[in-house]
């Protein structure tokens, strides 16, 4: 049964291939950012569940921007759209990282970190939006499906931003209870989550993209 599985694994076609593995590391994303808000993290440390979140999404987003064998990218393997699903990726770690040492830096030099966290937040959030008009545009995602990533990558980093504000507003630290940072990371969770889950149910359909192309 398992030597069958992996044959059937490996004639998948390179696009549904594309949409199958970028599905499921954002969906592994999603699950890990659920975990970072639940009272479990407290024993192993946020730090490297952030970290890990950020690197399945990142590792998601740059195989769904260059594909498979050349076969499956969301932008069509388009310079700008690229361009724009790498500096998202990469934006998406730097922001872990910060979020991982801000308890560890300076208070005074906190301002000025809080203000760099900002800036990348409204850079993640030009990256999303490029991304997200080039795959609608592009072609290789068809039917209402090619608006999603606009919606939710536009709704995950518009509640990054939430986050970003609430923590500014209490000098950095989070505080204990279902508040709303709390609710604000279940909500980007499920959003990371759900659209990982829909690129693997839909990865069929890269398939047809391809051939039509």
């Amino acid at each position: 049964m398992s030597v069958r599985a992996a044959a059937s694994t490996t004639t998948l076609n390179p696009a549904t291939r594309a949409w199958l593995w970028g599905g499921s590391a954002i969906l592994v994303s999603g699950l890990l950012r659920m975990l970072e808000a639940l009272p479990l993290t407290a024993m192993v440390g946020s730090g490297p569940v952030t970290l890990m979140a950020a690197t399945a999404f990142a590792l998601g987003v740059v195989i769904l921007a260059l594909g498979v064998r050349r076969q499956g990218s969301l932008v069509a393997r388009s310079g700008l759209g690229m361009t724009a699903m790498f500096v998202l990726a990469a934006l998406d770690i730097v922001q872990a990282a910060i979020v991982e040492l801000f308890p560890s830096i300076s208070p005074h030099l906190r301002d000025a970190v809080t203000g760099l966290s900002d800036g990348v937040v409204l850079l993640q959030l030009a990256a999303a939006v490029v991304a997200s008009l080039v795959i609608a545009r592009a072609g290789a995602v068809r039917g209402a499906l090619r608006w999603l990533p606009l919606v939710a990558l536009a709704c995950v980093v518009a509640l990054q931003v939430l986050v970003r504000v609430v923590l500014q507003a209490r000098g950095g630290l989070a505080l204990s209870g279902p508040d709303v940072l709390v609710v604000t990371q279940v909500a980007i969770a499920l959003l990371t989550s759900t659209l990982g889950l829909t690129l693997m149910l839909a990865s069929p359909r890269a398939a047809q993209a391809a051939r039509d192309e």
